[in-house]
């Protein structure tokens, strides 16, 4: 449809607005800006095995700072791996991983977790560790694993409690009957993520 030319929104992309703006605040900074050019590992946990959102996410990170998509697989828990070349030709792995929630949100695949790790080659570069939760606890999760010698950032996202209906009506009301431009280059990104992933399951 996009090929087409034909107008295209979606929930899940409306969903991601206040993941995108908070991610984006954390590195408005002059002085942290630059370790967007030294990504080496995202993560991003999702509720469930429902991968729009978390693919989306990750589309429009990759677009923005052109990375390409070197390979991707899956397995049949949900889990999905791959890997992502920089501009300079390092390698950005990411991982899309499927939690189960006890008390689930009303939609599915709600994002719940991202991390974000960013290593300087250069000698006392900033090693930066990226960290934004929809609850506390998660937060505490992905703190695990080795960042006590990285600058550590943690942001809490807003919760999305909000109905599909008002979701629809807020849509409606913002896509001015075209694709947003941002959507547009991510999806091509996502598609071939999916199609890899479902290849190789």
């Amino acid at each position: 449809r996009l090929q087409i030319g034909q107008p295209v929104n979606d929930l899940n992309w409306l969903r991601l607005r206040s993941w995108r703006e908070t991610l984006a605040m954390v590195f408005d900074s002059p002085d942290r800006r630059d370790a967007l050019n030294t990504v080496v590992q995202l993560d991003i946990d999702i509720e469930g095995n429902h991968p729009v959102q978390g693919l989306l996410l990750v589309s429009w990170i990759a677009d923005r700072l052109g990375w390409n998509l070197n390979r991707s697989s899956g397995n049949e828990s949900g889990l999905l791996t791959a890997d992502f070349l920089r501009e300079d030709g390092v390698k950005v792995d990411f991982n899309l991983t499927p939690l189960p929630i006890g008390n689930p949100s009303i939609n599915p695949g709600q994002i719940i977790g991202l991390r974000m790790i960013c290593k300087s080659k250069l000698r006392g570069g900033k090693q930066v560790c990226v960290i934004l939760g929809a609850e506390s606890g998660e937060c505490m999760r992905l703190e695990a694993g080795g960042m006590a010698s990285m600058e550590l950032l943690e942001e809490m996202v807003p919760a999305q409690g909000t109905s599909v209906e008002d979701d629809v009506a807020r849509l409606l009301g913002s896509c001015r009957g075209s694709t947003s431009p941002l959507l547009l280059s991510a999806v091509p990104i996502a598609i071939k993520l999916l199609k890899q992933f479902n290849e190789r399951k």
